[in-house]
């Protein structure tokens, strides 16, 4: 399955790079993510890892949310970053890349889901395909507000000149 959905947000790419940098930021933005917890040192860059916690399910508020891996992958600073889920129960295999691109008043950010679903999860196929659109716009929008209003962060990821 592939889904992709993109936002212009109304800052510098260097901006939005320095925003992507902070892992925390996960938070205020993918409704899925209540949580975010590096496992791997920084700076962040090729090989990175770390686990997100999602929400309390609505059903059983006291029980945690489910925890899910991740690895990066590629990473072109400024440009993209692939990060591999390498760790959940719903997907055989699902693969997040983030772009970004300049252009006349901001950032153009895509995001792209390239996921295979394991096969006792594959009924959700129809659903997912059906109400992504909306839940991406809904992220992405979260995402552009979140930007837009953030204050300097204290860490960023490396620039092109930086070796990862």
């Amino acid at each position: 399955m592939h889904l992709q959905a993109d936002i212009v947000v109304a800052r510098t790419n260097e901006q939005v790079w320095s925003f992507f940098g902070e892992l925390a930021n996960l938070v205020r933005w993918d409704r899925s993510v209540a949580q975010v917890i590096p496992t791997s040192g920084e700076p962040f860059g090729v090989g990175s890892t770390f686990d997100t916690i999602a929400p309390a399910p609505r059903s059983r508020p006291g029980k945690a949310g489910a925890r899910l891996s991740y690895r990066c992958t590629e990473y072109v600073p400024n440009c993209q970053v692939k990060l591999l889920l390498t760790n959940s129960h719903m997907f055989k295999y699902a693969e997040w890349t983030m772009t970004t691109d300049d252009m006349a008043g901001g950032v153009r950010i895509t995001c792209q889901l390239d996921a295979i679903l394991r096969l006792r999860y594959s009924f959700l196929l129809l659903v997912l395909l059906l109400t992504y659109k909306q839940a991406f716009r809904r992220d992405l929008t979260s995402l552009q507000h979140a930007i837009e209003h953030n204050e300097p962060a204290a860490y960023s990821l490396p620039s092109a000149s930086t070796p990862i």
